[in-house]
């Protein structure tokens, strides 16, 4: 079969377009053209789809487009360079295509990209998909856990969906048991200066180790966050949508907090285990 190779230079960029037994291979330029096109066109549809299309656009793979060369290394790369801009929806969606497409190349980038309030979850399930559960990834998940940028309602509570997975994925797999007192003390930690949304991870935890429900631990934690949030809400004020909306954050995790403790301390508190 014949060969064509094409090449067009426009604007001072040169283009090359290589036809090797029906293979079109693209320069990298057009090739984050059709990644961007692939990648944002969903989001143009909004509203104009069955819940069945959305979910047969959600199966689509990049490396399945007739346009893919098969260098999965190159579109991890052409990806992460993508989103490394300061448009805040861009960076948003591309590292998401990152986490689902990113190679052992892209770790430093997902690092980076740790305790960001916005795109820190993204980036941590990432290094867990790639790297696994390891003291390594655990790092990463500490510095993401414990950063003191002010998350937007939006993603209030995106720290508390880690944790609760991460806790069954440590807990389910018995070769990741060592792992088990690392993860609850950063969790715990964690609890007491930061989660606005405490409930979550509590029930997480009682879910995976059963004890801890009636314990001195808990009742230490559970007391320690509910004095930080009753000190946080004297400074709260309900001055725009954003602040009610996290007004109401705070009350019902003091209601369940309150709750919680009240149930524990009905048992002589010197007797409930350690």
């Amino acid at each position: 079969m014949h060969k064509t190779i094409i090449v067009a230079a426009v604007v001072g960029v040169v283009f090359t377009v290589v036809f090797a037994d029906g293979v079109e291979t693209l320069s990298d330029d057009a090739m984050k053209e059709k990644i961007v096109s692939f990648v944002t066109w969903p989001s143009r549809l909004c509203g104009r789809a069955t819940v069945d299309f959305w979910n047969e656009i959600k199966s689509r793979k990049l490396t399945n487009c007739s346009w893919f060369d098969g260098d999965t290394n190159r579109l991890a790369r052409l990806i992460c360079e993508l989103a490394q801009t300061n448009d805040a929806r861009t960076a948003m969606t591309m590292t998401r295509a990152l986490g689902e497409y990113g190679t052992v190349e892209q770790l430093p980038f997902f690092y980076s990209c740790a305790t960001n309030p916005v795109l820190g979850k993204i980036a941590v399930e990432s290094v867990l998909r790639i790297e696994g559960v390891n003291s390594n990834s655990l790092e990463v998940v500490r510095s993401y856990l414990c950063q003191t940028n002010q998350f937007p309602v939006a993603n209030i509570g995106d720290r508390t969906y880690l944790c609760r997975d991460l806790l069954g994925r440590v807990f389910a797999d018995p070769v990741l048991t060592c792992y088990r007192p690392l993860l609850l003390g950063m969790i715990d930690n964690f609890q007491i200066g930061l989660n606005v949304t405490p409930n979550g991870v509590d029930m997480a935890i009682i879910s995976v180790t059963p004890d801890y429900r009636y314990s001195k631990r808990r009742l230490a934690v559970l007391r320690a966050v509910k004095q930080r949030l009753d000190n946080d809400a004297q400074y709260m004020a309900p001055t725009n949508h954003e602040a009610a909306l996290q007004i109401d954050v705070y009350d019902f995790q003091t209601n369940y907090l309150t709750t919680a403790i009240n149930e524990l301390v009905a048992y002589p508190e010197a007797n409930l285990p350690d």
